[in-house]
């Protein structure tokens, strides 16, 4: 009945925890890089259903499948004092011994052995081993272990590839033994002593835990079955080999090896959530940073719109004076010309066009046109110089990224950081392009075909398509004229002095006058117009090149911070579920 209940909440556990690693995986589904993560997860949750699994690491020629061959008492793996694991080597149980190649990677030894029937053996290459890949086929098995038994020698304890892979071990939250093997060749109990003490320190200050070690020969162990009577019970002594059996058979009983296998995944989840979670960090800092470039851009704009704005009011002021000193030279002229001693002259018209024309309008058209030149020219320097400022900052925040590359976790992070540093780096050549390519004439060319039509059209709308002077002298200097004819039919002189001429005078100054603000204010409306639809274009132009790095970032941004949540809730659920099964499986 025992059992039976011990069997239902173990299933019920297990149902939890495939529960909690469906949620990791669908969590990492789209997480650039995260396919290695969902690869291991997926192995250790269908490892879930196989027997209590024991691996075997540890540099080669430290004796590995000698103590395999020393718990199983006969010699099943092969030996030899070069590296002769190739591949990972299962061994489980079998009515007899066969050998099956699953793959080129994985070979199945079956074999009868009473040990067997609970628990899987894996040897595994050396961590040290020449061949590269070896060292990779370990590392690849260990998430799937539910103990690991680290084989090292006495000759040569704990040596620094053994410490950064035990390292590597800890970090999948395993349950570690040490065992050191090779002890006869120590000449006293003294000298073992001393390298249990070494190895067991080490431990404890580079790797933060104190391991149990179980100093062994297999050697002795193995010679002890071949050997008879007194000889054989000496030897299996001298071995120290059943303090480790008694350990694997009796401690790992079968409630202590049900609890290390549902916390074994659990273990690998945390890594992979561990990992993750340093991964989506990274991800955030830099896209934090990636939104300040964008925001740095945007704000510059602002600015550059507003200086922009401000410098051309004081342009466009300049060209708006013109008009202003032309009402001004007309009032003069027509104080100075419509009066009473200028009777006879007032009479022929055509002298009166040529005065206004030269004391009034002047050099007024050449002044205006070189004023909107000059804006033409300045609009286009400050676009060429927003296109080069914008490269250059580009630039340096592409050559950022490029550097922070390698601080992204593992292979997670790797998609992710490409993807941003192509579009930096995409917006940084297409800003380069375009001042590369900017034709500075081209472009004024075409602005200056744009403000001078606005020009034109606002001096000759009530001209009849004459030119800019001729056109203030038919709205002015004709009307005046037009207005002078009559004083002839004046009755008497007096009147002619007193009334007429001054009423007439005043009638054209006030005419010219409102044509003068009517052209004022046409001319400040077209031109306004016009330098802000360019300078809208502007903007936009640059706004579309980063758009879609833009667009990257805050869909970045919108799946990191999602993530975050996903991960702070799966870490909590999995340190509920480690905690009920330390409960359910603790000591009694």
């Amino acid at each position: 009945m025992a059992r039976a209940v011990l069997q239902e909440q173990q299933r019920r556990l297990l149902q939890q925890e495939r529960q909690i690693a469906g949620e990791l995986q669908t969590c990492l589904v789209g997480f650039e890089g995260a396919d290695a993560y969902a690869a291991t997860l997926r192995q250790v949750t269908d490892a879930l259903d196989d027997l209590f699994l024991l691996v075997i690491v540890g540099e080669f020629n430290a004796g590995k499948s000698a103590c395999i061959n020393a718990l199983l008492h006969e010699n099943v793996l092969e030996e030899g004092a070069i590296p002769t694991t190739h591949e990972i080597t299962m061994v489980r149980y079998g009515s007899k011994n066969e050998h099956h190649q699953r793959d080129k990677a994985l070979l199945e030894v079956l074999y009868p052995a009473d040990f067997l029937q609970d628990i899987s053996i894996v040897d595994t290459p050396g961590v040290n081993a020449i061949v590269r890949e070896h060292e990779r086929l370990t590392e690849e098995f260990i998430p799937r272990s539910d103990l690991i038994l680290f084989i090292t020698s006495v000759d040569r304890p704990f040596t620094q590839s053994e410490r950064l892979f035990m390292e590597r071990i800890r970090n999948w939250g395993k349950k570690v033994v040490i065992v050191l093997n090779k002890i006869d060749i120590l000449q006293s109990r003294s000298a073992l002593a001393e390298v249990v003490g070494f190895v067991r320190e080490n431990c404890k200050n580079l790797l933060g835990f104190q391991p149990e070690i179980f100093p062994v020969s297999a050697l002795q162990a193995q010679q002890a079955r071949t050997a008879i009577g007194h000889e054989a019970v000496t030897r299996w002594e001298s071995s120290r080999f059943g303090a480790l059996e008694e350990y694997l058979l009796r401690t790992l009983d079968e409630r202590e090896r049900v609890r290390l296998k549902l916390l074994s995944p659990l273990g690998v989840m945390h890594r992979l959530l561990a990992e993750t979670r340093r991964s989506v960090e990274l991800r955030a800092n830099l896209l934090a940073e990636d939104a300040r470039t964008v925001s740095t851009i945007e704000e510059q704009l602002g600015l550059y719109a507003e200086d922009m704005r401000r410098d051309f009011q004081h342009r466009l002021n300049e060209i708006e004076n013109i008009v202003l000193e032309m009402r001004e030279r007309g009032d003069r002229f027509f104080d100075t010309t419509i009066r009473l001693g200028r009777l006879f002259d007032l009479i022929k018209t055509q002298r009166i066009r040529d005065e206004f024309e030269q004391e009034v309008i002047g050099d007024s058209s050449t002044r205006i046109d070189g004023a909107v030149q000059t804006l033409i020219d300045w609009m286009v320097e400050h676009e060429h110089r927003l296109w080069q400022d914008a490269m250059e900052y580009l630039d340096r925040r592409s050559k950022t990224s490029a550097r922070r590359e390698g601080e992204m976790v593992g292979s997670v992070g790797r998609q992710f950081d490409y993807n941003r540093r192509t579009l930096l780096q995409s917006v940084a050549r297409t800003a380069n392009k375009v001042v590369e390519t900017y034709d500075r004439q081209a472009e004024a060319v075409k602005l200056s075909q744009d403000l001078r039509t606005a020009v034109a059209q606002t001096a000759l709308a009530s001209a009849g398509g004459v030119g800019l002077g001729a056109a203030i002298v038919a709205i002015a200097g004709a009307a005046a004229a037009a207005d002078v004819t009559g004083i002839l039919a004046g009755v008497t002189l007096v009147s002619l002095g007193l009334y007429i001429i001054p009423s007439r005078r005043n009638r054209a100054k006030r005419g010219f006058s409102d044509q003068m603000q009517g052209l004022r204010t046409r001319l400040h409306n077209a031109m306004n117009e016009q330098f802000h639809n360019e300078l809208t274009s502007s903007i936009n132009r640059l706004q579309d090149a980063i758009a879609p790095y833009t667009r990257f970032v805050r869909a970045e941004q919108k799946k990191t911070t999602a993530m975050q949540g996903q991960l702070i809730h799966l870490g909590s659920e999995m340190t509920r579920l480690g905690d009920l099964i330390e409960q359910e499986y603790k000591s009694k």
